[in-house]
């Protein structure tokens, strides 16, 4: 709960920073985005509709995680959890790309430096099928964000999903200086996360979706961007 608790806290009073300051798979998304020239471009309104998922995927592992809990504080969940086999420890990190990359392969490379001399094709077939399907995940989210920055952050996080509910109240946000603003666009253009700065209230801007990388305080050629808070 003491985690639980920290991202709920850090999203009221400073929205998603952890996204954009923090969030080690945040750097491999931004490292992952000069392997293209140019990215590919997602028409706004594919966009709004694919911001719904990572909600969806949040509820999602809510209701799997809450009714598990539930019941086995009751009793009878113990057909439930054998069940969900290996996504009863963690619905979500059974399958994050970020746990991958951060954890299981890791602790992979240890084991088969333990091991010392093995054969490394009867090690591997002995791995369980989830092992492959992460594997396959990660390279498909690494593909996915070469051609849309940051995607994994737009679309499919849950724990972006959860701060982005309580970023819309957070006491930091953005301010845009109206008499500054020429309304060149290069604020909108700078952001990976496209939020529409200028379609929003100049005075305070805490869009759910903006994880406070400040690209847009440094692409504004005027100086109209400002952090706010509170």
């Amino acid at each position: 709960l003491l985690p639980f608790a920290t991202f709920l806290l850090i999203g009221a009073f400073f929205g998603r920073i952890l996204c954009g300051w923090a969030c080690p798979f945040g750097l491999v998304q931004d490292l992952a985005r000069h392997a293209r020239r140019r990215p590919y471009e997602v028409a706004a309104h594919t966009h709004r509709s694919f911001i719904r998922l990572k909600y969806f995927i949040l509820g999602l592992v809510m209701l799997i995680s809450g009714t598990l809990a539930l019941s086995l504080a009751v009793g009878v969940g113990e057909r439930y959890k054998e069940a969900l086999g290996p996504y009863a420890q963690g619905p979500f990190t059974a399958l994050s790309p970020a746990e991958t990359l951060f954890s299981l392969l890791p602790a992979l490379v240890i084991t088969l430096l333990e091991k010392g001399q093995v054969e490394l094709r009867a090690f591997f077939s002995k791995l369980p099928w989830v092992f492959w399907a992460r594997l396959i995940i990660l390279v498909a989210v690494l593909v996915l964000v070469t051609y849309v920055p940051r995607a994994w952050c737009k679309y499919l996080c849950p724990v972006g999903a959860m701060m982005a509910i309580f970023s819309r109240f957070s006491l930091l946000g953005l301010r845009i200086d109206v008499i500054k603003c020429d309304k060149c666009g290069e604020c909108v253009r700078a952001c990976p996360m496209m939020v529409r700065l200028l379609d929003q209230d100049p005075d305070k801007i805490s869009d759910p979706e903006c994880i406070y990388c400040f690209r847009c305080v440094a692409a504004c050629p005027h100086g109209a961007i400002r952090p706010r808070f509170p």
